[in-house]
């Protein structure tokens, strides 16, 4: 990473709240999870909880079956799921919302970040791995592996306004354009910088850095060859919103790795807009700037 992006980064990139430090580091291990002190902990963090509860309800699959409270959600979803929504949830809250530039659209951004979490569940359904990799797990990986995006619209917005800029202008695709203004420093690299800062815990870590480069992964290969494929199919559907002609290809030898078919692939494709449409009605607050978490 060059020395003035990374110069811009230190500066600029907060500190984690202590109340937020706490909540992660009592997350780190989840078979030391202290679950009375971690309860308290997100009750004394705003309105966290109901955050929380808000996405154990709108995106399991456990119809008839609500959490209405923190000990529901635990027992509905299990300690490890709710671990990973509680995490997803602060790191999209640590970057809020701001109003400075033209061309990144946070609102687009949650919507492809969600999205990907989704079609990995999509992904594993197809699959028949359901069993094997838990659902929120997967979710929470779509809400932040793209967290090197959000690290430059709050450390380098006239940056990533310049990478979107370039993408319209020249009709090429955002990746295309990141290379062009950040060139090997990518979102990817930023966001491995990020998670390393703030000791974030070790399988987040791995999808953030290698989400783009699948092949590279060295630990839970698997994970991240369905969330390069997520994060591809939901790229491109966003990409389409905004009528660029650009369409991402899908390696079809990490599709046979997962025992998928491309037939599969298309399937999941067609189902996305609409179980992300259906997600969004309730977990579009989280989209928004949500200070009071803080």
């Amino acid at each position: 990473m060059s020395n003035v992006i990374l110069q811009v980064l230190e500066r600029d990139l907060p500190e984690l709240p202590p109340q937020v430090a706490e909540i992660i580091e009592e997350l780190r291990d989840p078979n030391l999870i202290d679950r009375p002190v971690l309860i308290r902990k997100i009750n004394e963090c705003g309105n966290l909880g109901a955050a929380v509860l808000r996405v154990v309800n709108s995106v399991g699959q456990r119809r008839g079956r609500r959490a209405r409270s923190l000990e529901d959600a635990i027992l509905l979803v299990g300690l490890e799921a709710t671990r990973h929504i509680i995490l997803g949830i602060l790191l999209q809250a640590l970057f809020p919302q701001r109003q400075l530039l033209e061309n990144f659209d946070r609102r687009s951004f949650f919507r492809h970040c969600l999205g990907t979490g989704l079609a990995a569940q999509l992904l594993c359904q197809e699959a028949g791995l359901s069993g094997r990799f838990d659902t929120y797990k997967l979710v929470n990986y779509g809400l932040i592996h793209d967290i090197g995006i959000l690290a430059l619209d709050r450390c380098l917005p006239v940056t990533l306004n310049r990478i979107f800029q370039i993408a319209t202008e020249e009709n090429i695709p955002i990746l295309q354009a990141e290379g062009k203004v950040l060139g090997r420093h990518t979102h990817s690299a930023i966001g491995q910088w990020v998670c390393t800062k703030w000791h974030l815990p070790p399988d987040i870590r791995n999808v953030v850095q290698y989400h783009h480069a699948p092949r590279r992964a060295q630990v839970n290969k698997q994970e991240i060859i369905i969330m390069h494929i997520a994060d591809t199919i939901s790229f491109n559907y966003y990409e389409s919103l905004r009528e660029s002609v650009h369409k991402y290809e899908i390696e079809a030898d990490l599709v046979e790795s997962l025992g998928l078919s491309m037939a599969q692939i298309l399937k999941v494709e067609e189902a996305l807009p609409q179980r992300v449409e259906r997600a969004l009605e309730i977990l579009e607050p989280i989209a928004q700037d949500a200070p009071c978490i803080f």
